[in-house]
């Protein structure tokens, strides 16, 4: 059983290496790059708790997507400080396999033969979002734990294993860790699991009682290793720029009822050519939504199964099945989003949804139910044979089926495509139907176990060939070279960049660059290069420092640059103090929309790659100030100061930082990083207090005389989570 998950699981992932291709999109250019510097920050002996290299300064300990909770990338980044693109994809998947796995045992566990486990693990592998959303690490991750959590919590109960308890409560925390819709989804999937369990139990409340001290074990556990990162992730939020989603924003995220078709039907919609489904622009009332969010596959098989012996049969209702058919409904109902009225009640009433923004979200639930009822009901057929299907629970699968087939058909029709679709379907028609005669013959020659092998053996080859290496998870690894090994083009624009960035490091400053119109994978190429860069690709930044610079979330193109007031060119007085001094752009400076006005700047690369400039005046990285010179004005404070004497960098690393002042008299000094908690600063080893400069800066004050300045980052120190706890106590 073990070995035939495994190689489930190894044709995909062949399928994606034979053709030299790599997970897409925000996978490299955001994941990946986070990744690549926190491994490079271990590497150079520090903490990989903030990240200078990411819009003027960031915190990755409480950034849910910077990996540092991820404890398999972490392992990895202790043994290699720069991981290719091909291992990056190879730890994400195989979170999937550990999960198809985990599956696999359950299934074991409940008495289910070898081909039902291995049912349930292709679909949880490779079925719907874990091969239309690949891209979407965080989830994919948080995703991939549900089995094994469940799985331990079962065990423990079991056995009042604490052991088990242990690791069950760390895997749970880990799930609580992926901080993301989808973690928070199946955290409730968790907590009515182990209900279930409880309740299930031939005498519930003695059941209970004996297994109190294990239920501790794994709650406090789960507490103690999820509550300081959580607590963090708090603090940022309530300081990011992440706005209030509103119940409309959450309605454009819904999934069509027609997308229901792609859950036997991978091409319905042209996903693996060219897309016409809902979603986007085809649906405005659903921007939130593509075709990899709408992308639902999981084969003929399985829906087969649920819809001939679970619906028609009345197999969802049988023990092992009754769960995970209420699990997907509710599901089911949740990513229907605007289209059924329960979303709105529970985005109004029931606590963490309306943080966010995408119903659709739900379909990870859906899969991860879906998968193990395919795997139970295939169990019951090995065991029981055929059911006796009524009239009723007959016609009411056939309309399930046939509801979403017709919408696809009749969504196809409006954009002339009613024939690929109907071809489509006809495809997976003619699957179904083979199945099915596999189905009838193994219950009449009582071969029903090889029956179950072969439907097995059809589903796994269905979704390995439909959703191994397709469009939605799979581009060129030559896309992306530019973060792992870039192509001559590119690494001919990294030689003048990196040399104009030595030139000034060697004068004793640290100047930031900004990276604009030079495609996905430059978005975040700061990061892996170490540039300090003051824009990057995130949808989380830091709340001021976004309002008063508006970086934007993406820098693929010029388009998405704006310049507010406060930030009203490259040569703004806070473009300034952040010591901008390097542009990187896709295309002459003078070409940029929204540029009020061209900056005076040296031209040391025209074309054609790239466009890079050396812009003047950059203030110091340090610099001293009089006494109470500090205003609450970013435009008015950003002036030239009072030179009160010499403030110099000499050592300098992610995390720590260490300057040295030699001032005529008391004075103030400002450090050119983001004010942010956490950071913590000692004069001549005796602690000293951080306060604002120029709104985004931060300000020390220093005696007369030379003194040493160590400024570090201790997210972790009892004052900043005190801090963070009475924070989130007011709010």
């Amino acid at each position: 059983m073990i070995a035939a998950v495994v190689a489930v699981w190894g044709a995909a992932v062949a399928r994606t290496v034979a053709a030299g291709t790599v997970v897409p999109w925000d996978s490299k250019n955001q994941v990946y790059a986070f990744f690549r510097f926190l491994a490079a920050a271990i590497e150079a002996g520090a903490t990989p708790f903030w990240n200078p290299f990411h819009y003027g300064g960031h915190p990755s300990i409480a950034d849910p997507q910077s990996l540092v909770f991820a404890p398999l990338f972490v392992l990895w980044a202790l043994i290699d400080p720069a991981p290719s693109l091909r291992t990056f994809d190879l730890l994400v998947s195989s979170h999937l396999l550990a999960g198809g796995l985990a599956l696999a045992l359950i299934g074991r566990r409940a008495g289910w033969p070898a081909a039902a486990c291995v049912l349930a693990a292709a679909v949880f592998m490779l079925g719907g979002v874990a091969a239309g959303r690949l891209q979407h690490t965080g989830m994919i991750v948080s995703y991939a734990l549900l089995p094994a959590v469940l799985l331990l919590v079962d065990v423990a109960l079991d056995h009042r294993s604490t052991a088990a308890a242990l690791a069950a409560g760390v895997a749970a925390a880990l799930l609580v860790l992926g901080r993301n819709q989808v973690a928070l989804l199946l955290c409730v999937v968790v907590a009515v699991a182990a209900i279930v369990r409880l309740v299930a139990a031939p005498r519930p409340g003695r059941f209970l009682t004996s297994r109190l001290g294990v239920l501790a074990v794994m709650a406090m556990v789960a507490l103690g290793v999820a509550v300081v990162p959580m607590l963090l992730t708090l603090q940022f939020a309530a300081l990011s720029n992440r706005p209030a989603v509103t119940l409309a924003d959450a309605l454009a995220g819904s999934l069509h009822p027609a997308n229901l078709a792609t859950l036997w039907a991978a091409d319905v919609f042209g996903t693996h050519g060219t897309y016409f489904g809902p979603g986007g622009p085809a649906s405005p009332d659903l921007a939130n939504t593509d075709d990899s969010f709408n992308y639902l596959f999981v084969g003929a098989v399985p829906v087969l199964l649920i819809a001939w012996l679970g619906l028609a049969g009345g197999g969802v209702v049988r023990r092992g099945c009754r769960l995970w058919a209420a699990v997907a409904a509710l599901a089911l109902v949740y990513m229907l989003g605007r289209y059924t009225p329960v979303f709105p009640l529970a985005f109004a009433h029931l606590p963490g949804v309306d943080l966010f923004r995408r119903p659709v979200d739900g379909a990870f639930v859906l899969v991860a139910a879906l998968a193990p009822l395919a795997g139970a009901l295939l169990a019951a057929y090995v065991r029981d044979g055929l059911p006796q299907n009524r009239m009723l629970p007959a016609l009411l699968a056939a309309a399930v089926v046939t509801g979403p087939a017709a919408a696809a058909v009749a969504f196809a029709a409006a954009s002339g495509q009613a024939g690929h679709a109907a071809m489509a379907l006809a495809i997976s028609a003619a699957v179904t139907a083979v199945a099915g005669v596999v189905l009838v013959a193994g219950a009449r020659t009582g071969r029903r176990g090889l029956a179950a092998a072969v439907v097995a053996a059809m589903a796994a080859a269905e979704l390995v060939g439909w959703n191994g290496a397709f469009r939605l998870n799979a581009e060129p690894r030559a896309l992306y070279a530019a973060l792992e090994a870039p192509d001559p083009a590119d690494a001919a624009v990294l030689v003048v960049v990196e040399r104009a960035v030595a030139e000034a490091q060697a004068a004793g400053e640290r100047p930031r660059v900004e990276v604009i119109g030079m495609g996905g994978p430059w978005q975040n190429l700061a990061m892996v290069r170490g540039l300090e860069a003051t824009n990057g690709y995130n949808p989380l930044r830091i709340g001021a420092y976004d309002r008063l610079v508006a970086p934007g979330e993406e820098n693929w193109r010029f388009g998405f640059r704006r310049f507010p007031p406060s930030f009203s060119g490259f040569d703004a007085p806070l473009a300034r103090a952040l010591g901008l001094s390097i542009l990187v752009l896709g295309a002459p400076i003078e070409t940029m929309p929204n540029l009020p006005q061209v900056p005076d700047a040296e031209l040391l690369l025209a074309g054609p790659r790239a466009w890079v400039y050396r812009l003047p005046g950059a203030r110091p990285r340090v610099e001293l100030r009089a006494r109470g010179s500090g205003t609450t004005s970013a435009e008015a404070a950003i002036g030239p100061g009072g030179a009160l004497g010499a403030a110099r960098l000499v050592a300098w690393r992610p995390d720590r930082i260490e300057i040295e002042t030699a001032a005529a008299e008391a004075a103030t000094l400002v450090l050119h990083d983001l004010f942010y908690p956490g950071w913590i600063a000692a004069v001549d080893g005796a602690p000293v207090p951080i306060r604002p400069a120029d709104i985004l800066f931060r300000a020390i004050d220093v005696p007369a005389g030379p003194h040493r300045v160590v400024v570090r980052f201790a997210p972790l120190a009892s004052a900043n989570l005190l801090a963070a706890l009475r924070g989130l106590a007011g709010h």
